[in-house]
């Protein structure tokens, strides 16, 4: 019986994060969404639950810069998320997959330079996404309007 249980709410989880895969969410978020969805689920249960899919691979548990905590987000199984760095949106929370051939060219030269070896898979560069941008920059011309 114990093993069921455990069972649901690691599929819910899955779910919750795949069908948004750029969805990034604290623990105290999921536990909120599971409960809100009839997951009659304590705190306990779901950070155990997202430390064993972060432990195996299926989510990404990342200290995000300027928040307290940690987040999580779903593991794309075709996006090599150990080849290249993520961008985290401050405004919006969202993450999305650096995977261009420029990676290559960022991760040689910090190589050859500066004798580094990169850790994609944990390494986030933070800003603004296009959207929040464009909504900063009508912000600003509302104000000065």
């Amino acid at each position: 019986m114990s093993r069921e249980y455990h069972s649901k709410y690691k599929s819910w989880i899955i779910r919750y994060f795949s069908v948004s895969p750029e969805r990034r969410a604290s623990v105290q978020k999921v536990y909120e969404d599971m409960n809100e969805d009839g997951m009659r689920a304590n705190l306990t249960t779901v950070y155990r639950n997202l430390d064993r899919l972060a432990d195996d691979r299926i989510l990404r548990k990342q200290k995000v810069p300027g928040e307290d905590g940690f987040s999580y987000q779903y593991i794309q199984p075709d996006m090599g998320c150990s080849e290249h760095l993520h961008l985290y949106c401050s405004r919006c929370g969202k993450v999305f997959h650096l995977n261009c051939d420029f990676m290559q060219k960022i991760a040689l030269h910090l190589h050859r330079e500066h004798g580094f070896s990169l850790n994609c898979r944990d390494s986030m560069i933070v800003g603004l996404c296009e959207d929040c941008r464009k909504a900063e920059e009508e912000k600003r011309k509302d104000e000065q309007a």
